[in-house]
């Protein structure tokens, strides 16, 4: 388990953090980044009612493909179901050699849902609740 001191947060300096979805898992990961100083985008479809709560809380809110573009790292934190069509349609154009895709859990990777490209770094960070719990934590 880590903590803040376990953090080494130059490790983002000029970098920007793309969340895609701002549902439970969205929301916690976007504040926390975003409160630690973190640039950070969310990846919201136009017509999305979190579009108005993100922007509310002071975060930069995009389209899905846009924040997929602009991101070094992109959080993919949208319910399995829809996950694999929204990264096949806005986040894997705007992926770049090098970027980072996350995932807070792995359904969509193991069931072959999402197949990244292998320049492209895949890592999971599996928090231990919902999002109200990593936000409190």
């Amino acid at each position: 388990m880590f903590y803040d001191d376990d953090a080494d947060l130059d490790l983002l300096r000029g970098k920007t953090v793309a969340i895609i979805g701002f549902g439970s898992q969205g929301h916690a990961h976007a504040l926390n980044l975003h409160e630690s100083g973190v640039k950070v985008v969310v990846g919201l479809r136009p017509e999305s009612a979190r579009a108005a709560q993100a922007r509310a809380h002071g975060l930069e809110v995009l389209s899905p493909s846009d924040a997929a573009a602009a991101g070094d790292l992109i959080m993919m934190l949208t319910p399995d179901e829809i996950m694999g069509d929204l990264y096949s349609e806005y986040v894997a154009p705007g992926l770049q050699a090098g970027n980072v895709l996350l995932f807070a859990h792995g359904f969509a990777i193991h069931f072959g849902q999402v197949v990244p490209p292998a320049d492209v770094d895949v890592v999971m960070a599996a928090p231990k609740g919902p999002g109200h719990l990593v936000r409190r934590t």
